[in-house]
């Protein structure tokens, strides 16, 4: 074991440099790969290496010169100049589910002051409501159907939006303006482009929509949506009550020690703090072999989040255990966490999450609400 090889970094050719002298000037013998020998002064992807029993001293030594994680100088300022709310999209199907995602829109904009767009696409499911049995009786064209189709999804719209206008009225509430759209096509390439072309800061959706019969959380439309924007998103149950966002008050972000946790945490304090909830960042460890190595980097990571945010309210948590999952299960349950919120990334613990059988167990009755960064 204390002859493992393992990397530190992979950076510039020059940041590899920096960090080596910095390393070897107090004892940590380093090794650089994959430089570009032609062109090394402007060569990337270069590995730096270390002997693993030096690791966890690297690692201290990085920190104190202000060089782990922050490769950047923007890294080192605050989010909160850099995190708005100003506009909501929430993708509508007119199911049972709609009008309590857009309360949940709504609750949020009004705390923000934000915008609101509806957003309906009606291709797909007027192409299936085309008859072709011998049981209808008059003549009808798609295009005519599909023209029924945009009307009926028009009233249906306007009349969420005017739901909307009137609660924006019966409150008294200013800065919140609500506005539709309407789109034919196939619902998840729609929604993704409609996120290009509004510009949203935050997507609220229901779980399942038009798959809410199948056996997964996430639906298809949804996990399409989720691999392809770069949008915070806001996952809501499409069964049961969701829970009042007033009323939750612990809140939990699942960590891998990620460089883009420091914006997703920031952004996570900065959409909470106006319901004064509580934030608990951790990270569940099932290899016992790096738990002091990834204390180590939760360190770091609360020390980061004290500087940049000024916060040092943040629960920073490391957990062994064998099971994620059930590790997870009860951490929720012990501290009483209302929502979860998660980096999405294909084949982690996103996924296991949504489609493992911890997951009915845990969201499907406590319908709790997801938040998911990219």
């Amino acid at each position: 074991m204390k002859d493992r090889i393992v990397t530190l970094a992979t950076c510039s050719y020059t940041r590899a440099e920096l960090l080596k002298s910095c390393l070897e000037s107090e004892g940590v013998e380093c090794f650089l790969k994959n430089i570009n020998l032609l062109q090394s002064a402007i060569g990337s992807g270069v590995k730096l290496r270390i002997r693993e029993e030096d690791l966890i001293k690297a690692l201290q030594i990085i920190e104190d010169f202000k060089l782990s994680y922050v490769e950047k100088d923007e890294d080192t300022l605050g989010f909160d100049s850099q995190i708005v709310l100003n506009r909501i999209m929430v993708p509508v199907d007119f199911s049972d589910t709609t009008p309590r995602i857009c309360d949940y829109a709504y609750n949020l904009a009004v705390k923000f002051q934000a915008d609101i767009l509806l957003f309906h696409t009606y291709f797909a499911s007027a192409i299936e409501t085309v008859p072709f049995s011998d049981s209808y009786t008059y003549n009808a064209t798609v295009v005519e159907v599909l023209a029924e189709v945009e009307k009926n999804a028009t009233k249906k719209i306007q009349e969420l939006k005017e739901y909307l206008i009137a609660r924006v009225e019966k409150d008294k509430v200013d800065g919140v303006e609500i506005d539709v759209a309407l789109s034919g096509g196939i619902a998840s390439s729609e929604i993704i482009g409609m996120t290009k072309t509004y510009k949203p800061d935050l997507l609220v959706m229901g779980s399942r929509g038009e798959t809410a019969g199948t056996s997964n959380l996430l639906g298809s439309v949804v996990s399409s949506i989720i691999d392809n924007v770069n949008v915070p998103m806001l996952i809501l149950s499409d069964k049961g009550e969701n829970p009042d966002l007033d009323k939750i008050k612990e809140v939990m972000y699942a960590t891998n020690f990620d460089r883009a946790d420091f914006k997703a945490i920031a952004t996570l304090k900065f959409i909470t703090a106006p319901f004064l909830m509580n934030l608990h960042c951790v990270h569940f460890e099932e290899d016992t072999d790096k738990y002091s190595l990834e204390e180590h980097r939760m360190g770091m990571l609360r020390k980061y989040l004290k500087r940049t945010l000024g916060d040092d309210t943040i629960q920073c948590e490391v957990f062994k255990n064998e099971d994620k999952m059930k590790g997870i299960e009860a951490y929720v349950q012990d501290n009483n966490i209302g929502l979860i919120a998660i980096m999405a990334r294909k084949h982690n613990l996103l996924e296991r999450l949504f489609f493992g059988q911890m997951s009915r167990k845990l969201f499907v009755k406590t319908h709790m609400p997801i938040l998911i960064f990219h």
